[in-house]
C-alpha cells in the first residue's frame, strides 16, 4: 500500500516531534483517537453521482469518482465512513494510479497484499482497479488491523500505510501500551507520520466544509448506474454500440477491465448508466438470438458435468456459468443449456440506432506467456476451455513439455460489431509491459501499434496508457 507504493498524494508538510504532535492534537478539536464519532451524512458515499469538491477559487480538489456507492462496505460493516477518504491520500481517487513499485488502484494495493485480500489480476482484469472489489478488500484489511491493534483506528490506518510489522516494531521500541498511549507517541516513517494527520484533516474538512471554504454540491441519493449481467463473451466496442455509451465512459465505470473482451467466467457483471442498461440488455439478447443457436442436454442416469463437457467439447466452468450452477451437482431430467455455437452467416448484420453493423464471429488469438508452475491443465482451466481444445490450438499433446516464457495460443470467440471490416480492440498497459510483448500478444506489428496510438518510440510506453489495437 502507500508505504511501498509511492502513491500520489497531497503536498507534504513538515512535522513536529512525536511529543509535540501528541500535545498539539490533544489540544485541538479534532479528537485524533476518535474515528467513530463522525457527523458526515452517508448520502455522499452511497450516491451513484459524480462527486466534486470545489474551493472558493473554483479549483477542483476531488473528482473522477463515478461510483461512490462502492463505499457501502464501510457502512455495512460498521466501519467509520471517513475511512473511505483514504483513497484521496493514496491516489486522489484515480483508479489507474500506478506506482513504480507496482501498487495500483484507488486504494494502491501492491500485488502481494492484493492477493492476500482476494483481489485477482490477469490479462483481462485487475481487481486492484475495480472500485467495488478493492474497496471491499480494503474494508476487510482495515477491520482486521483494528482487531489486531485492539480497536485503535489510528494504528490500523498507520498499518495500512507502512504495514502492521513496522507499526509493531515502533510499538516495541516505544514501550507502547495500547489504551494508555497513542499513535502520536510512536516514531514511525515520516510518510506514515504525515499520512494519518492528512486523513484526520480531510475528515475535519468534510465534516465542516464551510469552515474551510469548501463547497460540496447537494448530490441526490438516486442511482444513475446499474449492473447488467452478461452470459457470453463480448468485446467492449460492441457493448458501446449496444448500450449507446461511449467506450471510454464504459471503461471509466469499470476500471478493473484491462483488455478488450468481457469474459463472464472471469467477471460476473458490468456497470452501465441506468438509462442505458436496459437498452443494452434488450439489444444484447436480440443479438445473441439473431446469430447464435443454442444446444441443450437432458441429464440422464450416469451423467456428470465432466462427462457432458467431454461429449460436447466445452468446459465444465462454461456449463456452470450458463446454467447458474453453484456446484457440480446435476439431477436426472434436468435440462442444461450448452455454450453457444457458430454464427448464422445468413443473419450477419444488425441495425442499431439506425446504423447497419456487420457481425463478426471473430476468433482472436491471445498468446499466454508460460509462468513457473504452469501446466496444460492449469492454463486450460484459467482460460475457461477444455484441455483437448487447448492442446489442439497449440499442436500439442499431454506429454508436450512447457517452458517458462513460452507463448501458448489462446483463442477467444464471440460477436464483434463494426461499421466496416476493421475491428478495434483495446488494452491498458500494465507495469512491465513492452511494445514487443503487447504486439506479440495481439499478433499485430509493432510499427502499427505505435502509429495507431501516436507513440513516438517503444521506450515512451507508460503503465496505465489506453491502447487502441486494430485487427
Amino acid at each position: 500500500m502507500a508505504a511501498t507504493s509511492e502513491a500520489k498524494s497531497v503536498d507534504s508538510f513538515s512535522m513536529p516531534s512525536p511529543k509535540e504532535r501528541r500535545q498539539k492534537f490533544i489540544n485541538s478539536t479534532l479528537e485524533p483517537n476518535s474515528f467513530d464519532a463522525f457527523s458526515m451524512t452517508e448520502d455522499i458515499f452511497v450516491s451513484d453521482n459524480i462527486f466534486i469538491i470545489t474551493l472558493d477559487d473554483n479549483s477542483t480538489i476531488y473528482s473522477d469518482i463515478k461510483v461512490p456507492e462502492s463505499y457501502a462496505p464501510f457502512i455495512k460493516k460498521g466501519l467509520p465512513v471517513e475511512l473511505s477518504l483514504i483513497p484521496f491520500v493514496e491516489s486522489q481517487f484515480d483508479p489507474y494510479a500506478q506506482s513504480s513499485t507496482g501498487a495500483s488502484g484507488i486504494w494502491q494495493f501492491i500485488p502481494s497484499t492484493a492477493l492476500e485480500n482476494g483481489l485477482k489480476k490477469n490479462w483481462w482484469y485487475d481487481g486492484r482497479r475495480d472500485i467495488f472489489a478493492s474497496t471491499k478488500a480494503a474494508s476487510h484489511f482495515l477491520k482486521d488491523m483494528k482487531r489486531h491493534f485492539k480497536g485503535d483506528w489510528l494504528l490500523a490506518i498507520a498499518s495500512y500505510n507502512t504495514g502492521a510489522g513496522n507499526v509493531g516494531k515502533s510499538i516495541k521500541k516505544a514501550d507502547y501500551v495500547i489504551g494508555k498511549k497513542s499513535f502520536w507517541d510512536l516514531n514511525l516513517p515520516r510518510e506514515t507520520e504525515i499520512y494519518v494527520p492528512k486523513l484526520i484533516a480531510l475528515r475535519d474538512i468534510m465534516s465542516n466544509p464551510s469552515k474551510y471554504g469548501v463547497k460540496i454540491p447537494n448530490v441526490p441519493n438516486k442511482a444513475i448506474t446499474k449492473f447488467v449481467s452478461i452470459k457470453y463473451p463480448i468485446d467492449f466496442y460492441t457493448i458501446s454500440v449496444l448500450s449507446e455509451v461511449d467506450e471510454n465512459e464504459i471503461y471509466q465505470l469499470n476500471p478493473g477491465f484491462s483488455a478488450w473482451y468481457f469474459l463472464p467466467t472471469m467477471q460476473k457483471r458490468l456497470l452501465l448508466p441506468a438509462n442505458n442498461a436496459d437498452i443494452f440488455s434488450k439489444r444484447y439478447s436480440k443479438l445473441i438470438r439473431l446469430i447464435y443457436s443454442k444446444k441443450s442436454h437432458k441429464v440422464v442416469k450416469g451423467d456428470t458435468l465432466s462427462k457432458i463437457s467431454r461429449i460436447y467439447n466445452v468446459s465444465i466452468k462454461s456449463i456452470k456459468v450458463l446454467n447458474n450452477l453453484s456446484s457440480d451437482l446435476i439431477k436426472i431430467g434436468q435440462k442444461l443449456q450448452l455454450p453457444i455455437e457458430g454464427v448464422n452467416e445468413n443473419k450477419a448484420q444488425i441495425k442499431i440506432a439506425g446504423i447497419d453493423y456487420k457481425i463478426h464471429d471473430k476468433t482472436i488469438i491471445y498468446n499466454h506467456k508460460v509462468k513457473r508452475y504452469d501446466n496444460w491443465y492449469k492454463i486450460a482451466r484459467y482460460y475457461n476451455t477444455n484441455l483437448k481444445t487447448l492442446l489442439k490450438w497449440n499442436n500439442a499433446d499431454k506429454k508436450t513439455t512447457l517452458k517458462v516464457g513460452q507463448l501458448i495460443k489462446i483463442k477467444m470467440k464471440g460477436p464483434i460489431l463494426s461499421e466496416d471490416d476493421n475491428i478495434k480492440l483495446r488494452y491498458v498497459v500494465d507495469l512491465g509491459d513492452t511494445v514487443k510483448n503487447i504486439s506479440i500478444g495481439f499478433d499485430v506489428p509493432q510499427r502499427n501499434l505505435l502509429a495507431d496510438n501516436e507513440i513516438r518510440s517503444a521506450r515512451s510506453l507508460k503503465a496505465g496508457t489506453n491502447l487502441a489495437i486494430y485487427k
